[in-house]
């Protein structure tokens, strides 16, 4: 743990130009080891590809792979010689796609993917005596040092009712929060209507979808904590975390980050250092270190905007993700059928106060209702009538209507989608 712990810091520092030397030689053994080891890519991966692989942008010439089609092939299909579920640890994703996935691990896989997890925490402010919580869905395998009283992790299963995550937090006493941040407003709402002052928690690292501006900043109030951001996936680890100025940079030693932009070209992230000008569109992504389960290009289902690193903080040297905009799956329709994405909506949104959490329902092609919670304190009034002005620039599309709600329905992951279609052979 501690060599691979002192990798991952090193290499969370490096600049570009020193980036190749470390990923290439990764990301060209592991096209080597998926094709000679892993029977899909056995098919999928033209050999002279393979043997003439000379550089990064040479991952263009690679298939792109997807959930479902991740999930049609079985894992015995994308498992490499030598591995198989029996002798490798597994972890499903949430399923806010609608599509879970469960992924494969080998022990040395998750080595270094555990140290460039202990260090995201650690430079986000960790210290040994943290109680870290956990915000996250399903069950949870405890840690063989947990039984000795160490590693003193608060398990908070967001797929439980309010009330049991209450519980389980007030018994855990954390000091240091990780997880779906809206399990977390909802939860620091609840803590505020029972009249619990809390203030034990020092920081919180935001995961796994987005959240109002309002919300983040009434957490942050009610804790007295520091607010850090991570972009983590079961399928790629970290992506991309927050540096001291709270700006969220890639991990582009550890991920090799592609943009599939609107117009079906393909970019590698890093060229935004180039030509200066941000990306938009699908994240593609390809861990470098995955010997038991190699994923090529893997679509996330996110889309994204990169753009050039304009950091002062001389920390971290990436491009930075400017936005997770949300799920590629969060469409809606305007009146005369076109797809948009729900971001082409909510982005009105960012001029309103006041807003904890945000749902967009759709129940007809160009209706779209917008269901609101207010942040604590806000004038309900007030909230709707700034929604309802920022929504005017989408009156060309969509007949909006606006509704302020106590609360939104999380899904059985513990995440708010952003789009809730209730259209009929819609999704």
């Amino acid at each position: 743990m501690a060599t691979n712990l002192v990798r991952a810091r090193h290499r969370d520092r490096l600049r570009l130009d020193q980036l190749d030397a470390v990923r290439f030689p990764l990301l060209r053994q592991l096209v080597q080891h998926a094709h000679a080891r892993v029977p899909y890519y056995r098919k999928t991966l033209d050999p002279a590809v393979v043997a003439e692989f000379a550089r990064t942008a040479d991952l263009a010439r690679l298939p792109i792979l997807d959930r479902k089609v991740l999930n049609e092939i079985g894992s015995e299909q994308l498992l490499a010689d030598g591995f198989s579920e029996e002798n490798t640890r597994s972890a499903t994703t949430s399923g806010s796609s609608g599509v879970p996935v469960t992924l494969y691990y080998s022990e040395r896989d998750l080595g270094y993917l555990r140290a460039t997890y202990l260090w995201d925490l650690l430079a986000c402010g960790l210290r040994p005596w943290d109680r870290v919580g956990f915000f996250r869905v399903g069950g949870f395998r405890r840690h063989r040092l947990e039984r000795l009283g160490l590693v003193r992790n608060i398990h908070v299963n967001t797929s439980q009712d309010l009330d049991q995550q209450v519980a389980a937090f007030l018994a855990g006493r954390p000091t240091f929060l990780w997880g779906f941040p809206n399990a977390i407003a909802a939860l620091v709402a609840e803590l505020q209507r029972r009249g619990v002052d809390y203030r034990r928690v020092r920081h919180v690292m935001f995961a796994g979808e987005s959240l109002a501006d309002s919300a983040r900043a009434e957490v942050l109030d009610y804790f007295g904590a520091r607010g850090h951001d991570v972009y983590a996936t079961v399928e790629a680890y970290t992506i991309a975390r927050s540096c001291p100025r709270g700006v969220m940079h890639l991990r582009s030693a550890d991920v090799v980050v592609e943009v599939e932009q609107d117009d079906g070209t393909v970019a590698l992230a890093e060229s935004v250092a180039t030509h200066g000008e941000e990306l938009t569109g699908e994240i593609l992504v390809t861990r470098l270190h995955a010997e038991a389960m190699p994923l090529l290009r893997y679509r996330l289902g996110d889309r994204v905007v990169i753009g050039p690193n304009d950091c002062p903080c001389q920390t971290m040297h990436t491009p930075v993700v400017r936005r997770i905009v949300g799920r590629v799956e969060d469409r809606i329709y305007t009146r005369d059928g076109r797809a948009r994405n729900g971001s082409h909506l909510s982005s009105f949104l960012v001029t309103a106060s006041g807003i904890r959490q945000y749902q967009l329902v759709q129940r007809q092609i160009g209706q779209v209702e917008v269901l609101l919670v207010p942040a604590r304190g806000a004038a309900s009034a007030e909230v709707a009538a700034q929604a309802e002005q920022a929504m005017a620039a989408a009156a060309s599309e969509f007949d909006v209507s606006i509704r302020v709600v106590d609360a939104i329905t999380p899904g059985p992951n513990g995440k708010i989608r952003l789009v809730r279609s209730e259209l009929p052979h819609r999704r």
